[in-house]
């Protein structure tokens, strides 16, 4: 047999500290605020934190599909855990099981939340629930979901966690949802009844240490969502052909519950007026766009600026909008810089019925953010979008 790069490596490097730095970065900007209504970031020195929920000391839910394992697999609550201050003090309680009720009708967990400054609890699926057949031992559909929600018995627990931290109307305690899972969820009843939600993934080993920078401020969050959360599957046409009709961002013409793109952050992103090298171009030309991007905040952040393209003209149907670039910037509080896009023809390419790819003449609107140009984005929080229309000839 001949030998490859990798037989050189050796096994020292395995789990070495650069390679769990490393996870513990991908974990930390995968991560997608999806609500904050200012309870996060918190502070580590609270007098009681409650950590409850069937995920939190899940090492399952770090996963996901396709891993190896080590000796040190953090979990969310072992990394809350490492994270606070050694005054404070912490509870947990498991609270509610993966994807049943509880058969003891006794629940000791849920008072924690009227006695704890805040409560933390981790939510949604695992590979036990979603993913391939022979893995998903807690699936009624081997693997694949059927139903869009989250287990019911989740959601009964996060409603009496919410009554009983709002016991003391005049000192409610807040509610941080952290939500596992590799696909889209009815989040919907979690964003309502949680002060924040905070979407995980499956985030791998550091997953539990990456979690609490984010939780509690080391890092701000700056993941988007690279995919569409429906209200609920009655937003989708059922699959009965190829047509993309109603279908991802760039076809649904109904409200969802999260935008693709979408995700919050700990300060504000101010986006100036967009520039171009050309407001009329030929089918040839490539075109530059610039925006200024702004730190108006008080918090160093990455941001995910995103541009699409909308076709204004087409003759046959076309995506509402489309991402055609992205960049990741990092911006210190009150920082501004030049954030530019260079597009070439392909930027403006339709699809015609026949399978065949031409650009038409006509008027072409790009849309530079911190999120997809849906209407819903900016009702969650997104910045104000950079716009501007240009002509193809």
């Amino acid at each position: 047999m001949g030998s490859n790069p990798y037989d050189a490596i050796p096994s020292n490097v395995v789990n070495s500290e650069s390679h769990r730095v490393l996870a513990r970065e991908v974990a930390q900007k995968s991560m997608v605020l999806l609500k904050n209504n200012g309870v996060l970031p918190l502070k580590n020195d609270l007098s009681k934190y409650f950590v409850t929920g069937p995920n939190a000391a899940s090492i399952e839910v770090l996963l996901g599909n396709y891993y190896g394992i080590n000796p040190n697999m953090v979990t969310i609550l072992e990394g809350i855990t490492a994270s606070i201050s050694p005054a404070s003090q912490l509870q947990y309680r498991l609270g509610a099981m993966l994807n049943q009720k509880s058969i003891n009708p006794i629940n000791y967990a849920t008072g924690n939340a009227g006695d704890s400054n805040v409560t933390i609890v981790v939510l949604g699926v695992s590979s036990t629930i979603e993913g391939e057949e022979g893995d998903s031992l807690d699936s009624s559909t081997a693997g694949d979901r059927l139903d869009y929600d989250l287990p019911q018995n989740q959601i009964n627990y996060l409603k009496e966690l919410r009554i009983t931290a709002d016991k003391d109307p005049n000192n409610k305690k807040p509610i941080v949802a952290v939500i596992t899972g590799g696909s889209p969820m009815n989040l919907a009843e979690v964003q309502e009844l949680a002060d924040a939600v905070l979407l995980v993934w499956y985030p791998g080993e550091e997953g539990g240490t990456a979690v609490a920078d984010v939780v509690f401020g080391k890092i701000s969050p700056s993941g988007k969502l690279p995919i569409t959360f429906p209200k609920s599957l009655d937003q989708l046409p059922p699959f009965e052909d190829y047509s993309m009709k109603g279908r991802t961002y760039k076809y649904l013409n109904v409200e969802p519950l999260y935008p693709f793109g979408f995700g919050l952050s700990y300060t504000n992103f101010v986006y100036g007026e967009a520039k171009v090298s050309s407001k009329t171009i030929s089918r040839k030309d490539n075109l530059s766009v610039s925006v200024k991007v702004t730190n108006s905040g008080k918090v160093k952040s990455d941001e995910v600026v995103q541009l699409y393209v909308s076709d204004l003209e087409a003759s046959v149907v076309v995506p509402n909008f489309q991402l055609t670039n992205i960049k990741r910037i990092t911006l210190e509080p009150g920082e501004s810089t030049e954030v530019s896009f260079q597009l070439t023809p392909k930027a403006f390419e339709m699809v015609k019925n026949d399978g065949s790819r031409i650009i038409e003449s006509g008027d072409f609107k790009i849309y530079v953010g911190g999120s997809s140009p849906m209407k819903k984005s900016f009702e969650l929080g997104a910045p104000k979008m950079a716009e501007v229309v240009v002509a193809v000839k």
